[in-house]
């Protein structure tokens, strides 16, 4: 089965959500599944991309060091939604974490955890974090970035 091939039958979509559920319902991380086309960068990524955003998958494995780089490339957040996030968050911590309203939508603490997601994501990826926010994301030295 191809990269593209792997979202489009019914069982396997069906099988791909569940398993991204379990995992997500009991604490453990959902890695996506192995794209054997090591050489077609594009396929990868886009698959990664596709599993991250459609299906929940947080991780992707990888059969060739080649893969790492665009793999976290395609599972990180994009600029517009790490700077919405810090934005909103930031927000809510001035509101002492009482729902806001961003751009004429409500935002509580729901959405804040979904939000402060996409900051973890963000760091965990090597993307550089809002510099309001910034302070609650540690290095591995303990100290704060700079």
């Amino acid at each position: 089965m191809t990269s593209a091939g792997q979202f489009e039958h019914p069982l396997v979509v069906r099988a791909k959500l569940e398993i991204s559920s379990a995992c997500h319902a009991h604490g453990k991380v959902p890695s996506h599944c192995v794209v054997t086309e090591f050489s077609n960068t594009d396929a990868m990524q886009a698959a990664a991309r596709k599993a991250s955003r459609e299906f929940g998958y947080t991780r992707m494995w990888s059969i060739h060091p080649a893969q790492i780089r665009p793999i976290l490339a395609a599972l990180a957040p994009d600029d517009a939604e790490i700077e919405r996030a810090g934005r909103i968050i930031s927000a809510a911590v001035t509101a002492e974490w009482a729902p806001i309203s961003e751009d004429g939508v409500l935002h509580d603490r729901a959405s804040y955890r979904y939000f402060w997601q996409v900051l973890e994501r963000a760091h965990q990826t090597g993307r550089a974090i809002p510099l309001d926010v910034r302070q609650w994301f540690v290095t591995g030295g303990g100290a704060a970035e700079a």
